[in-house]
């Protein structure tokens, strides 16, 4: 089996720890989410669907920063409209027209979108359609489902060292597609519920939308707002999101990866009625009319328009599902891939918990030494640059390592296979 040299990347990663809290900004992309020891840590460059890691070693990426990247890194139609800005200046103390126009690309391509604001990221705008809901509707309680980020207001019912109790009064988490959960808490919490938030999909089953029709109607019926997170659908199921894609529409929506290709923005939006409270609230920040990412959001707008990119990233996203449960049924490993083809998910569904996480890490350890980057069972992402070629080539890889896998676990030495040491292989492998 080949073997991946990360040398770089793990000597970097030890200086870093000393100097960063878990050694990464992000916790989704420290190496105890993959495949510590045997997966690249530190990425040098990326261009297309490719990216290449501080020791020179090459992949075809599906992580994709976790879901911003919809088109490809470094898209020279993108960053082109960014260094055109850069010489215009970052960041000003009035406002930009790029904001105004900005603003008119979101409201044209969101079905609930009047009016929009922008901040820079996902959890700032989850936070601020809270606030929001509560002052429209005069009423504190929020029922949930899904994660929408780490800030206090959005993420108090987990259990959080450092948040506030008195904030966990404030927010209920309820099972997706469960119609008497939901109905049992706006019993508990009667008059006191001011918006129900929901990510529009469950990203690892097809839906056909009765669950968000059954929450729209639910809304109306009791004056409570209905919002869509829709930071990792947005512009991947559907130009407008699932919103567009399910035709039921939410009173408010926040939007974040895939907005830009990248770039640092997201935006709250929502009917008008709503959207105007929030000249009078205290939502505000000083980087939300920052002019890069904002060209970087114009220009990825008209390229979806242009391109189709909805349809490619179905598509493309299609072949590649269709091809890994094939090589599955084929090599018989009890392995699915499964959800909305732009953004499918996958797991091994061996007898043994044991032998599916180290299923799991043999997958990841071997497709990456072979050049090819998913995650742990999370979201396989797709681009306008995953090319037939490009899928082609990790259906190829695929295959071997599926091949290698089904021995591995016939001959009892899947384990032994691993390239990760005990003290490497983080909360997945313990």
């Amino acid at each position: 089996m080949p073997q991946l040299p990360i040398d770089q990347s793990l000597k970097l990663y030890e200086q870093g720890s000393r100097l960063i809290p878990g050694a990464s900004m992000t916790n989704s992309k420290r190496p105890s989410e993959y495949a510590f020891g045997a997966f690249p840590i530190y990425i040098e460059s990326g261009h297309g669907v490719k990216v290449v890691d501080v020791d020179g070693n090459k992949y075809i990426d599906y992580i994709l920063a976790l879901g911003p990247i919809t088109l490809g890194y470094a898209y020279d139609e993108i960053d082109n409209a960014v260094r055109a800005q850069m010489q215009n200046g970052v960041l000003f103390g009035l406002m930009s027209p790029l904001e105004v126009q900005a603003a008119q690309a979101v409201i044209e391509a969101v079905p609930c979108a009047e009016m929009v604001r922008f901040f820079k990221t996902g959890a700032e705008a989850t936070t601020a359609a809270l606030r929001l809901a509560r002052a429209f509707t005069k009423k504190e309680v929020v029922l949930h489902c899904g994660y929408h980020g780490w800030l206090d207001t959005i993420s108090c019912d987990r259990e959080n060292p450092g948040v506030p109790q008195g904030l966990r009064e404030s927010l209920f988490a309820f099972p997706w597609n469960n119609e008497d959960a939901i109905k049992v808490l706006l019993q508990q919490h009667a008059g006191k519920v001011a918006a129900i938030v929901v990510n529009p999909v469950n990203y690892y089953a097809i839906d056909d939308g009765s669950f968000l029709r059954f929450l729209r109607e639910l809304c109306d019926e009791e004056n409570i707002l209905l919002i869509y997170d829709e930071i990792v659908t947005g512009y991947r199921l559907s130009l407008g999101g699932a919103q567009e894609y399910f035709n039921v529409i939410p009173d408010l929506a926040c939007f974040a990866k895939g907005i830009a290709n990248g770039y640092p923005v997201s935006a709250l939006c929502g009917r008008r009625g709503v959207m105007q409270l929030c000249e009078n609230l205290l939502i505000s920040s000083t980087y939300g009319g920052e002019t890069l990412s904002l060209a970087a959001l114009i220009a990825t707008h008209q390229i979806y328009r242009d391109k189709g990119v909805p349809a490619f990233l179905a598509r493309q996203g299609q072949r590649l599902m269709d091809g890994c449960n094939t090589l599955a049924t084929k090599h018989k490993v009890p392995a699915i891939w499964e959800g909305y083809p732009c953004m499918s998910g996958y797991h091994f569904a061996y007898d043994s918990t044991e032998i599916n996480r180290h299923a799991m890490t043999f997958w990841l350890q071997e497709c990456a030494a072979r050049g090819i980057l998913f995650r742990r069972g999370g979201l396989n992402f797709i681009t306008l640059s995953h090319t037939d070629e490009i899928i082609d080539q990790t259906l190829e890889v695929c295959a071997k390592v599926l091949s290698q896998l089904a021995e591995a676990v016939k001959e009892g030495t899947l384990e032994q296979q691993l390239r990760t040491t005990q003290a490497t292989r983080g909360r997945y492998e313990q």
